[in-house]
């Protein structure tokens, strides 16, 4: 089977960049508005699992995904 041959990007604090290395987000509950809400995508996990922390930290479940690029 041939090697798909689609490009991915996403969005990263204001530029584009291609989705070909590791990406996270990180999610939360938002009590607020009873949704999970997201921030990201980050490049570095050391960045993601701050933010992570932060929301722990508050009493607030979060978690981090990954994407593979």
């Amino acid at each position: 089977m041939a090697k798909s041959k689609r490009k991915y990007y996403v969005s990263d604090h204001g530029t584009v960049r291609s989705l070909r290395n590791k990406a996270f987000l990180v999610y939360w509950n938002d009590e607020s508005q009873r949704l999970a809400t997201s921030a990201g995508p980050y490049k570095d996990f050391k960045e993601a699992e701050k933010i992570m922390i932060k929301h722990l930290i508050n009493g607030v479940c979060s978690w981090i995904v990954s994407y593979n690029g």
